[in-house]
């Protein structure tokens, strides 16, 4: 008959292992497989869904703002003697009702001004029967036909002749004003993608790594989009208005990072989703490039004058165009989403990490067993 020894100086294997750091470990062991891969129908649902997304959210957003830009409450200032503009106004409010919002006035100074600092979209000074249209085609090339032919018409009803008078011209280079909308298109898309890219390649990146990232997009972005465009349009401004532009352009696209950060720590990959429904589907279609606001239906003009893009894009127009005229108004609206996005972007930080800190202290206190732990050790019990 054999016997077999038992070695009683060596330990006896341990039933299971816990790793170093078994504050990770909340399930038992050899349940979860960090190396699984997502279903194929899961990663088919996933590459198809944000392509339509952006396809049904932009082209809806695109089309409902623009395919028929007539205006709604225009601002228009009327200049003449008042049993002129009276009989006018009244006839201004009957063929067309609502799409003008006309002020009066006997200052033909005053009218001019209010083209210049933005407080009207454009002005017609009647003097006898002629009349006179000023515009300014570097505040939206669409209105600009819209006013001068309610300056034709005017003249027409007073049997006298009609003149044009721009007060802010597009650059030769860019007569459709085009040009200043792709520099916006450029500081949001290069912002956001920073961060998109920095989150594909790091899951996890800390937060501070991401807002590190869309500080230096913001340095790095409309520098670089500015003095691409400035190879085909010259602005023919001094180089003041220039720095000024591109210090909107930083701060614009350092809150469009910050956006994207907080959308990234709210819903993780899913994050890009928000990313297009708030910096592309609403953002583009109401920042006033593509129509002015004075011509975006009335749901677009409300979105306009609150959201993000408008802001920094109708401060630029100000600083080329008008001389920083009305710069106050929407740089302020710019400054509320940096100042929003940060606060925000801290409190979700902050409550982060505050539930991991829950976490750990629930997993600290309570040591992980699981019925698989216990049978194990109960198993190996029995065999001793």
């Amino acid at each position: 008959m054999s016997t077999s020894h038992v070695d009683e100086r060596r330990s006896p294997e341990p039933a299971f292992t816990m790793p170093e750091n078994h504050l990770d470990l909340v399930v038992s062991p050899g349940s979860v497989d960090p190396k699984r891969k997502a279903s194929l129908k899961t990663t088919l649902i996933a590459v198809i869904s944000m392509p339509l997304f952006f396809l049904f959210a932009f082209t809806i957003a695109y089309v409902s703002s623009a395919h028929a830009p007539v205006p709604h409450d225009m601002a228009i200032t009327l200049s003449g003697p008042a049993s002129t503009t009276d009989r006018l106004v009244d006839l201004i409010d009957e063929e067309a009702p609502d799409a003008f919002d006309v002020t009066v006035t006997t200052d033909a100074t005053r009218a001019a001004a209010d083209v210049s600092t933005r407080a009207s979209v454009g002005s017609i000074v009647v003097d006898g029967s002629d009349v006179t249209t000023i515009v300014a085609s570097g505040g939206g090339a669409l209105a600009v036909p819209v006013v001068t032919q309610l300056g034709q018409q005017i003249a027409a009803e007073l049997g006298g002749t009609a003149a044009v008078e721009n007060v802010s011209p597009l650059p030769a280079d860019d007569p459709g004003g085009s040009v200043l909308f792709f520099l916006l298109v450029i500081c949001t898309v290069g912002a956001f993608l920073a961060i998109t890219a920095i989150s594909q390649v790091m899951p996890g990146a800390r937060t501070r790594a991401l807002v590190t990232t869309s500080a230096g997009a913001a340095l790095l972005v409309p520098v670089l989009g500015f003095s691409v465009i400035s190879l085909f349009v010259d602005f023919e401004v001094p180089f003041g208005s220039v720095a000024a532009v591109l210090g909107v352009g930083m701060i614009y696209s350092f809150t469009v990072g910050l956006l994207a950060t907080l959308f990234t720590k709210l819903a993780g990959q899913g994050g890009v989703l928000l990313v297009i429904l708030f910096l592309v589907a609403l953002n583009f279609p109401s920042a006033g490039g593509s129509v002015p606001e004075s011509m975006l239906p009335p749901f677009w003009q409300v979105v306009h004058n609150g959201w993000i893009g408008s802001g920094a894009f109708e401060q630029m127009r100000n600083i080329l165009f008008f001389g920083g005229d009305g710069s106050l108004r929407w740089l302020v609206q710019l400054l509320i989403w940096t100042a929003g996005s940060i606060v925000l972007l801290l409190g979700v930080t902050a409550l982060k990490k505050r539930g991991a800190r829950a976490a750990d202290d629930a997993a600290e206190g309570e040591p992980v067993r699981t019925d698989d732990a216990v049978t194990t050790v109960a198993a190996g019990a029995e065999g001793r």
